[in-house]
């Protein structure tokens, strides 16, 4: 299936002809990386009254099983990182399976999450409802998104020199 028939035209396409990165992407990526993000901005924002990580994780073994999920995630960043002219073509063939690693470390996470929320006796916690939402929108999304079809089953063309 060509591009113009997948029903994205020019418009989608970024300066290398490839379909541009959907926001809800790099979202995604935000949201299953989170581990990380709160990992790096806890140890740049270190003050003793304002610990972070005790917001998001009761204990250091749950920091360790979130980053452990989410370490699923950093194989398509890494890909995502890499998708430029100048990349091997061969990577191409890892790309289109992309999606799979990201949903698989979204299951992974709301059902970590909804045995944190089992954990705490089913006590209302705002940080375990915000992620749970948020991973959900996640899945829905890897699911749904007929964008994102087309964004994972494209790669640049090598550059001729």
């Amino acid at each position: 299936m060509s591009k113009l028939q997948a029903g994205y035209g020019p418009e989608y396409w970024d300066k290398y002809g490839v379909y541009r990165t959907p926001v809800g992407f790099n979202l995604t990526l935000l949201v299953l990386l989170r581990p990380f993000f709160l990992w790096l901005v806890s140890a740049l924002t270190w003050r003793p009254d304002l610990d972070l990580m005790s917001l998001f994780f009761h204990s250091k073994q749950h920091f360790f099983v979130a980053v452990m999920i989410a370490s699923l995630a950093l194989i398509p960043t890494v890909l995502f990182s890499l998708r430029r002219p100048t990349s091997s073509p061969k990577l191409a063939s890892f790309w289109r399976h992309m999606r799979w690693p990201l949903l698989l470390a979204a299951c992974l996470d709301l059902a970590w999450l909804g045995m944190q929320i089992v954990q705490a006796q089913y006590q209302f916690s705002f940080y375990l409802a915000i992620q749970a939402v948020l991973v959900s929108w996640v899945i829905l999304y890897l699911l749904k998104s007929r964008y994102l079809t087309c964004f994972f089953g494209d790669w640049p063309e090598p550059e001729n020199n």
